[in-house]
């Protein structure tokens, strides 16, 4: 008796376990791409974001248009994304003609001094933009950062990228996106 309901716990465990690691695998997948989907699937149009620069000046994401979009959702106290944001800095002074880049941070909203301090001391010149927690967790569905999204020239989200890259991953998606234009 003792060795059946030892049995049918140890089951439990194991079937809770397993369950457990497949919902971790599936819910955290780092790329979500549209590039080979069907010609009868619906594109995704980006959703437009309301945007503040550093300076105050407000901007939303579907007026910056004509070249391709390198979206990126980052905070000053995200350790990948302050290891990427080197290399993405490098890849603007490549890319700057080719690509838009918008660096929005998700820092909390009284922390726009320290956000524009850490770029000053870090020495960006990417343009970087401030948008509510709230919208930009609802509208793009971030739930990891960095979070970095490709725009195509006409709106659409080409690529979805969840987690930190090297210059080398970063290059390859700049690359593709201005390719693919």
């Amino acid at each position: 008796m003792i060795k059946k309901v030892f049995l049918g716990i140890l089951i439990c465990l194991v079937v809770v376990a397993g369950g457990i690691y497949y919902w971790l695998n599936s819910a955290h997948k780092a790329d979500v791409n549209n590039e080979h989907k069907p010609a009868t699937m619906v594109t995704t149009i980006a959703p437009n974001l309301n945007l503040t620069t550093l300076t105050g000046k407000q901007v939303t994401l579907s007026n910056i248009k004509g070249k391709p979009i390198f979206l990126n959702f980052w905070a000053t106290w995200c350790p990948p994304c302050v290891e990427e944001m080197p290399f993405i800095s490098e890849l603007y002074s490549e890319y700057k003609d080719k690509v838009n880049f918008v660096m929005v941070s998700v820092d909390n909203a009284d922390s726009k001094d320290k956000v524009s301090k850490f770029i000053a001391d870090k020495g960006f010149l990417f343009p970087v933009y401030t948008a509510e927690q709230a919208d930009v967790y609802k509208t793009y569905n971030v739930q990891g950062i960095p979070t970095t999204y490709i725009i195509d020239a006409n709106g659409n989200i080409a690529k979805k990228h969840v987690g930190g890259m090297t210059k080398t991953e970063l290059k390859a998606l700049l690359d593709k996106a201005v390719k693919e234009k």
